[in-house]
């Protein structure tokens, strides 16, 4: 059985946790991937000078030895995903409406997958007759 917590499993986990006047949606793991996207591009071509610019403009203690190693990406990365919120506050009647957009949209999208693959069986019906 799923955990009832946490209704999406992947790619990126949501979990919910009841509130007062709603629900939350815990995005923390989707969060994780656009701080790492977010990291990887301060650190490319595009925006390392950039980047560099702002590092180069924060204070620094003259008597401090710095390391490649003192912080490396993964820890960086960690610790400003624990900086920035990764629960999505959804009140009330949002819930539901939100439920069913949800439903909606998935549905939507099994009908198109069926008539897909039913398109796809027929088409290699005929063309097997046809050979």
């Amino acid at each position: 059985m799923t955990d009832p917590t946490t209704p999406v499993d992947g790619p990126y986990r949501i979990t919910t946790e009841p509130i007062p006047t709603g629900v939350t949606l815990d995005v923390e793991p989707f969060v994780q991937r656009v701080v790492t996207d977010v990291v990887e591009a301060l650190l490319s071509d595009r925006f390392l000078d950039r980047f560099d610019g702002l590092v180069d403009m924060q204070a620094r203690d003259p008597h401090l030895i710095e390391r490649p190693s003192d912080l490396p990406f993964e820890g960086l990365v960690d610790d400003l995903v624990a900086e920035v919120r990764t629960k999505l506050p959804i009140y009330g009647r949002q819930c539901g409406r939100l439920a069913e957009r949800l439903l909606v949209l998935s549905l939507a999208g099994q009908v198109r997958s069926l008539a897909d693959r039913r398109a796809a069986a027929a088409q290699r019906t005929e063309g097997g007759a046809a050979a």
